[in-house]
């Protein structure tokens, strides 16, 4: 009985002492989420340019939001940046993957690094010596263009303004391939080898080894790397500002960017708040019906 009673109450103890290592978290989560959640929310609601007193027009901002044409533009260039990002970087970082993941593969250690090594570099660095390799006077890819005799300097990518969103996702994607490759290197290494040998033992080619046994093992880190791919593309800033700055003529306009001028060159915050609320909703929206949608399919 003693013993029963010293178990129960060392598992109690256990139980507090988990509750009182959270505190500091939620506090924190409190504090630095919820609050400045319901804050932004309620500076949404105002007409405020940061420095005056505060107007509220309910509704108002996200009235004009909606009608506001750039602001359109701001979103579909983000969903263009978003499939661009999962054609330059999840696809060919997922059969990067899967090559570098069979068996014999040497110099695997050595690949994934290489491969990786623009991911850990901040934005601003590598969005620098993109534009750089875009520059139409003195540019890698002009001087390659003039090299097989054409004239370099009329193909200004990122600023011609149907060329420059394209520019921005290249570069994106160039950084994105080699983080979604390290991730779906661990995933085909965990992989059942002999369902592929079963599956080429029955007949099935190259391909269909490929499409039906081993990515459909890999489907939830396929779902997870899509949905975080989604939300980090939309919240891209840092990487148009260097290119770019929006331009031109608001061709690379992004929703984290358009928000940021808002708020800070024109001085709407309200407004600015109520087109990060909305960013907000979208990305939660994206993600649940997402989560929901792969739920039912793998019922």
């Amino acid at each position: 009985m003693r013993k029963i009673g010293f178990k129960k109450s060392l598992y109690r103890n256990q139980i507090i002492m988990g509750y009182l290592l959270l505190i500091p978290a939620v506090v924190f989560f409190i504090i630095f989420f919820c609050y400045s959640l319901l804050q932004a929310f309620h500076y949404s609601t105002l007409d405020w340019d940061g420095v005056t007193a505060a107007t509220y027009v309910g509704l108002q901002n996200y009235v004009e939001l909606f009608t506001d044409p750039v602001f359109w533009k701001a979103f579909i260039n983000n969903v263009c940046y978003t499939i661009g990002i999962l054609v330059f970087g999840v696809v060919p970082g997922l059969l990067l993957a899967y090559i570098l993941s069979r068996p014999g593969i040497k110099g695997r250690t050595l690949f994934r690094s290489v491969y990786f090594f623009p991911r850990i570099i901040s934005a601003v660095v590598y969005g620098a010596v993109w534009k750089w390799i875009y520059d139409p006077r003195m540019g890698l890819v002009s001087k390659i263009i003039d090299m097989f005799g054409g004239n370099g300097s009329d193909f200004a990518i990122t600023g011609n303004v149907k060329t420059a969103m394209l520019g921005i996702t290249i570069t994106g994607g160039w950084t994105y391939f080699g983080f979604c490759m390290v991730i779906f290197i661990a995933a085909f290494m965990g992989t059942d080898l002999e369902l592929e040998e079963a599956a080429k033992l029955d007949g099935a080619n190259s391909r269909q080894v490929f499409f039906e046994v081993t990515l459909p093992q890999i489907k939830s880190v396929i779902n997870m790397v899509l949905v975080y791919t989604v939300i980090d593309c939309f919240k891209v800033y840092d990487l148009v500002l260097v290119m770019t700055s929006g331009g031109p003529n608001d061709a690379t306009q992004i929703m984290t960017y358009y928000i940021y001028k808002q708020a800070f060159s024109f001085n709407k915050f309200g407004y600015g708040s109520a087109a990060a609320i909305i960013l907000g909703i979208f990305m939660v929206l994206f993600t649940v019906i997402f989560n929901k949608t792969i739920g039912k399919e793998d019922n």
